[in-house]
Parts: structure tokens; sequence; C-alpha cells
């Protein structure tokens, strides 16, 4: 048997991550495959050989002397007397059809013989006795040959042959009977050849590999082909961002990768992250959840069906492992332990922001809404009293925040302001009289969140802010507003009053019965029997009370049902000084106060 090596050279990188034991895995596993190729063979039409090739021997002489020759050949049988004599045609007189010429009819050895051997010397029969055989092998028949192709990895797909690197192609080859000559062999139909080749291939490419042999006596075999691609060309890969654009990661997003084989196809993509003792995962995987949230190195690459690996690639990722935050909040709201009040008008904001990848939407359930996409604030106007709202936020990388609950309090109830006086007033025609010391008091209340403030103002001014009761100082007319908003900016409808200032006490008129007779001193002397009328007039409020003094005396009320008038008394004696002291007040205790001093004679 005689082996022909044709050898492709290549190089393939040592990859790292126990690659070379998954190259001698894959060539285990691809044993079958070579024993179906060698089987698998294909007619073509350059089966005829060149004719340089043809010319040959057709008669061979082996290293035992045994002779063989082509049986579809004719022979031709002459004799000689002496080795180097004249010949002579032997023939078979009775048929000489049949040896001329001769044709052997048995593959393998044929004999002429003689029927006894004769001893050279005596020239007598030899002892024991023997035929002689001379012996000529007839061979008919073409040699077997067979490639066998040897490769560190083979792969096969759609009927197709994929070769990796360091393929060797060998011939085994059998001849029955004068044994194989040659073997010759073409790729892709080019120029034929023999012998031992070491091809050299640069290239990754599909190829016809053609062969055929022949024997010693020149049978041939026909000519056969098989077809496979060489290839030496590793894939190239490029890690895809997200969706978004993005090199950021989350606990659930596949790693994916962008390949591009051209040949044998994809077997497998690695990866792993370099700042962390991390094992080699394959594409489509997701990051281990024991990873913590942050910044990374993933190196990766490829290898194809028959084991070409890329060099590593690598890029920086982040590993987005924290949920986005939300936060709600409302405008005109009031929080009161876990409770938050707003008004029928408040607009309920939610927000969320994200460490790295960003927020997706935010998500919520309240009253009539059920798991909704945030998209614009919104109200609950629609209902009075609790209710409550769930929310939560996912992020990009579809990280999700544990859904929040906040109770609500819808309060669409205004407050209500009551005034009341700390001093003296005096109602008239709903007018309220009152004087300097008079103070207003403002009160409110609220069954909900509650008064934030109270406010006051004069009619036609800017409100200002309650805090406490107050004094008016314009004398007069004073119209006053005043309204309450509580926590949720719910606004009473403002109150107002109307307020009379009185500064002024009564103004006190008195009269004698009598003309004065005289004076002495500076003091006007009246005649005896003379009396004395008290009044008041009060233009603002009114006058409440008169009452006199008489010389330090007790205080009498003028014209009390239960006193006698000083105008009705004869309280004047001859001969005396008076002083009476005259006291009046008006309907809010404004005071007015006068003394008289006068004499009594005869």
């Amino acid at each position: 048997m005689k082996i022909f090596k044709f050898v492709f050279f290549t190089s393939i990188m040592s990859l790292s991550l126990g690659l070379n034991a998954q190259i001698a895995m894959a060539d285990n596993q691809l044993k079958p495959v070579r024993a179906e190729l060698n089987t698998a063979k294909k007619s073509v039409n350059n089966d005829t050989p060149p004719k340089v090739i043809k010319e040959g021997e057709t008669v061979f002489v082996d290293e035992n002397a045994k002779i063989y020759v082509n049986k579809n050949l004719p022979i031709y049988l002459k004799f000689s007397t002496t080795p180097n004599g004249k010949t002579h045609d032997l023939k078979s007189l009775s048929h000489p059809e049949d040896t001329e010429p001769l044709y052997l009819d048995t593959e393998g050895p044929n004999y002429i013989r003689t029927k006894w051997a004769i001893d050279p010397e005596t020239k007598k029969y030899a002892y024991p006795l023997r035929e002689i055989q001379m012996e000529l092998y007839a061979d008919s028949k073409a040699p077997i040959v067979r490639p066998v192709f040897n490769s560190g990895s083979t792969f096969k797909k759609d009927k197709i042959i994929y070769y990796g690197h360091d393929l060797e192609i060998e011939f085994t080859e059998w001849d029955e009977q004068s044994g194989v000559k040659n073997s010759f062999w073409s790729l892709n139909n080019n120029e034929w050849r023999t012998g031992e080749l070491t091809f050299k291939n640069e290239d990754s490419n599909e190829y016809t590999f053609s062969y055929y042999a022949v024997d010693n006596v020149n049978n041939y075999t026909e000519t056969e082909s098989v077809s496979f691609v060489f290839d030496k060309t590793p894939p190239k890969t490029k890690l895809l961002k997200t969706k978004e654009g993005s090199y950021v990661f989350g606990p659930n997003t596949p790693v994916q990768f962008e390949v591009v084989e051209e040949h044998s196809g994809l077997k497998s993509t690695y990866f792993r992250l370099t700042d962390v003792d991390f094992e080699i995962v394959r594409t489509g995987q997701v990051m281990p959840s024991t990873l913590e949230d942050g910044e990374y190195g993933l190196v990766f690459y490829s290898v194809d069906n028959v084991m070409n690996g890329e060099e590593s690639g690598e890029e920086r990722i982040y590993l987005d492992k924290i949920a986005p935050e939300t936060s709600l909040t409302a405008t005109s709201s009031f929080a009161k332990g876990d409770r938050l009040y707003v008004s029928s008008g408040s607009k309920i904001s939610l927000e969320a922001s994200d460490n790295k990848a960003g927020v997706r939407e935010i998500t919520f359930s309240t009253r009539g809404i059920n798991n909704e996409v945030y998209s614009k604030p919104f109200s609950l106007e629609k209902y009075h009293g609790t209710s409550s709202i769930s929310y939560s936020a996912s992020d990009i990388v579809s990280n999700t925040e544990i859904k929040k609950y906040q109770e609500i309090f819808v309060d669409s109830l205004r407050p209500a302001t009551q005034i009341e006086f700390i001093g003296e007033y005096f109602e008239v025609a709903n007018r309220f009289y009152i004087n300097e010391s008079t103070e207003l008091k403002l009160s409110s209340s609220d069954l909900n969140s509650g008064v934030a403030y109270t406010e006051y103002a004069a009619i036609g001014n800017e409100f200002e802010k309650y805090s406490k009761a107050f004094k008016l100082t314009k004398e007069g007319y004073n119209g006053i507003m005043y309204r309450s908003v509580d926590n949720v900016d719910n606004s009473e409808y403002s109150k107002s009053i109307d307020l009379y200032l009185d500064k002024q006490g009564p103004e006190i008129v008195f009269n004698f019965s009598n003309q004065p007779i005289g004076e002495e001193d500076g003091i006007k002397v009246y005649p005896i029997g003379t009396r004395l009328f008290l009044g008041a007039t009060d233009d603002q409020s009114g006058t409440n009370s008169i009452a006199y003094q008489v010389n330090n005396q007790k205080a009498v009320h003028y014209s009390s049902p239960k006193t006698i008038d000083i105008s009705e008394k004869k309280a004047f004696k001859s001969g005396q000084i008076f002083e009476v002291k005259i006291t009046t007040t008006d309907l809010v205790d404004n005071v007015t106060t006068e003394s008289i001093k006068f004499k009594i004679e005869e």
C-alpha cells in the first residue's frame, strides 16, 4: 500500500479557556464524518487522464520474477533454441485462430505447460515426475484508490464538507495483481500531479479534488472527485448594543453579538468579564445574579464549526441592577403622618430617576385607573375622602421598582371663619359700632386638612395674614373682609362686615331754669329755686347714659327710674356754692365728663 499526503498548511490561534480541548473533542466526534467522506465519490467529465500518462508498460515483472500482463491485450508466443537465436512463432495447428493472437482467459495466474519435466543433464524425465507450469499473471482490474482527509476539525452541513486547519489528504491504494504504479490528483481541474506534495494554501475557498490511479500493467481507475470547503478564516464578532443604543445591560438583558462567518458557520460565541472571577458563558445568556451593579470589561470571541477562533475583542459595559426611584408630589397638598391631603383641583405628579440606564415608564393605579402608564399630572376631582395610589417605575433594562403606596385624602370642603369682638360693640341695622379699644378676633375651623391661614383686609386693600386680635384706627366707617384657606388651598368665600369706629363720647348739654343774677370770683350766681336740666347728644353710636355727682357725693343716673332727676328736686340751697360733675357714655362706652360750678343766693 502506498500513501500520498497532500497537506493544507495554515495556522490557528491558541484560544484561551479550554478551546484546544474542545478541538480535540470535535476531532473525535468527526471521525464518522471522515469515514462517510471516504465513500463519497462523484464522477466528473474530466475522467480521461492526459495522453502522456496513458502511455505505460503493459507487462510488469515484480521483484519475485512474477510476470504480469494486461489481460485485455493480445499475447504472441515465440520460442528459440538458443538464448539469442532466431525466434519462431508458436501456434496451434488445430485451432490457429485461438493463438494468433492468444488471450488469457483467467484473472490471475495462467499457465503454459508441458506434461513432464526433463532433466537438462540426462535429458530424461525428472523424478519425481512433475508437470512444467510457466506462470503468466493476467491483470484486467484497475486499482482501488481512496482519499483520506485528515484535519484538525471537520464539519458537514447541507451535504457540504468543511475542513479546518492542518488539512492532510492521504491516498489509500490497493491492487489485486500487478500492484499500483501511481496515483494522480488535480485540484479544481488544474494540472494532474503525482508524488508527494505539500500544498500551501492561504485562501479559504471551495475546492474540487479529483483523482485516479494506474497499476503496473496500465489499468486505470475512473476519475473521481470530492468537493469540499477549506476554511481557515475565523469569524468576526461585534458586541451588539441594547435596543436603546448603549452598552448598559440589565440583570435579564441577554448578551447578543453580531457575528460574520463566511464559510463553515458559527459554532459558538463566548464571553467573560475581566473585572470579576467569572466562568465563560455562551451568547444569549444573561449576567449572573451574583454580580453587583457597576462597570465591567467584557471580553468575547467566536469559534466557527471547524474551530477557527478569532482574537478576543473587548468592550466596557455597565451592569445596571438598580431600579428607578419614584416620588409622588401634588400641588395644593399637605402631609399629616402617612396621609397626604389634596384638594379636588390638586394635580398629582409622579417623577422617577434612574442611576444609569434611564427610566422607561411609570405605571400607577388608583380609583378608576388600573395599571396605567403615567404621562402627565392627574387629579382626583371626582372623589372626596380617602383614596389610595400605587405606583412603580421600570428602567430601560427592565429593573422594576417595588410598588409604592400612598394614602390620599381628597379634601373638597372649604374652611369657615367667624369674627368676634373683644370689648364694646353695638349693632344697628347690620352695622357694628365699636370704640378704639375694641379688638376684632378671627377664628376659623376646617374639618379635614386643617386651616393653613386666615387673612383680612379693609375693603379696597390687599389681604394680610391674620395672626392675633387687632384694633381699627380709622374713625368712622370701616368695611372689613376676611376669609380662611386650608392646607390644600381650599379658599373660603370672602366674608365682610360693616364697622363703625366711634372714638368720641357724647356731647353734654345743660340748662338752668333761671338766668344768673350775678357773678362772684368768676362763679355765676343763680337765684334760689333755680333748677338744672341735663342732656347729651351723640351723632355716631348714640348716647347710652348720663350721670351726675353733686359736690363729690355719690353719682346719680340722670332720669333714672330709680332716682329723682336733679331738675325735679329743690337740691340747691341759698348761700352755697355747688359743683356738679356730669358724666355721659355712648353705646360703645365712649365717656364724656364735664363739671359745672355755680352759687345760689336769695
